[in-house]
């Protein structure tokens, strides 16, 4: 076992070693014995909380297994090989992206390459509740492959985000509010992308209504003072006392952008801040973004740009 960038690696050629490095990384995993002439095994992985990611190549070894994500939304993506994986409800073939039956199902497969990304469910559902506003709301899905093309496209874009530029990135590893905003990130990917109870919920029948200026002052107040937290829509709208819906409705009429628009604009005047006091306190361009939940320094940098009309570099450098 080594590592690599983040992710801890095996590669082996031995069929035993392989099969129990496969049941201890997917813990609720049962194989078989393998018995074959040609094995080849290659997996990674990387975890943070309640996300875990996973990289496999298994050549030589065509077989069946049983597992239960119970519990679990598991993401899968087939990068090559074939992977057909049954519930007692449902049958779902390997493609670019889907969604594992939850719990047990039996599986079979052929020259496998699989990416896998799982997060614990009743995350993606506390975040349902929160956005919708209601406690009692009960997450499920419907489906088990992405909505249209688009809807595809928006979840790998997301998910390797999450993987590349902060489960696997130690400065970005090291920010609360940037792992948080990760998992709020993914989950709502996930929320948007395949079919599910989330999605059958129509407009807030108040979001369309007068919105007292009042309401308004106590997001943005909330936001100035929350600023370096983990803060997201659900937590806005309480503080501003309205639905999430109604508060995305009274910043596209009163503001003209959304309350998280308006977030992000507010991190990077306190990431220009710090920047301006970047060489006294030994800061990099790197630690500042992600302090205020930017992963990613090249996506940083534009939109810093964007808003200040040049680069982060040449702001520290004043």
């Amino acid at each position: 076992m080594g590592t690599s960038e983040g992710w801890s690696v095996l590669t082996t050629r031995d069929p035993e070693e392989g099969r129990a490095a496969l049941q201890q990384a997917y813990r609720r995993l049962r194989l078989p014995r393998p018995e074959v002439s040609r094995f080849e095994l290659s997996l990674a992985g990387t975890a943070y909380g309640p996300l875990t990611a996973q990289r496999l190549r298994l050549i030589g070894w065509d077989s069946t297994g049983a597992n239960d994500s119970t519990g679990l939304l598991c993401i899968g993506h087939l990068a090559h090989g074939r992977l057909l994986v049954c519930s007692d409800r449902t049958e779902v073939t390997g493609g670019p992206a889907f969604l594992f039956p939850s719990g047990p199902y039996a599986a079979r497969w052929k020259d496998l390459g699989l990416s896998t990304l799982t997060v614990e469910a009743e995350l993606v559902e506390d975040h349902a509740r929160a956005l919708i506003g209601r406690t009692d709301f009960r997450l499920e899905f419907t489906g088990h492959h992405p909505l249209t093309e688009t809807h595809r496209k928006y979840w790998q874009a997301t998910a390797g985000h999450v993987v590349e530029h902060v489960l696997v990135n130690r400065v970005a590893a090291a920010s609360p509010l940037l792992l948080e905003q990760s998992l709020r990130g993914l989950a709502t990917a996930v929320l948007q992308t395949f079919p599910n109870s989330f999605l059958e919920h129509g407009e807030d029948p108040h979001s369309s209504a007068q919105v007292h200026p009042a309401a308004l002052r106590r997001a943005i107040a909330y936001i100035e003072t929350h600023l370096a937290e983990p803060i997201g829509l659900p937590e806005i709208a309480a503080a501003a006392r309205l639905s999430p819906r109604g508060l995305q409705a009274a910043f596209r009429r009163h503001l003209g952008t959304t309350p998280m628009a308006y977030l992000r604009t507010v991190r990077i005047d306190a990431a220009r801040r710090d920047l301006l006091a970047a060489a006294s306190r030994g800061d990099t361009v790197a630690a500042v973004a992600a302090r205020w939940g930017f992963a990613h320094p090249g996506r940083f940098s534009a939109v810093y740009r964007a808003q200040y009309g040049e680069a982060p570099g040449d702001t520290m450098r004043r």
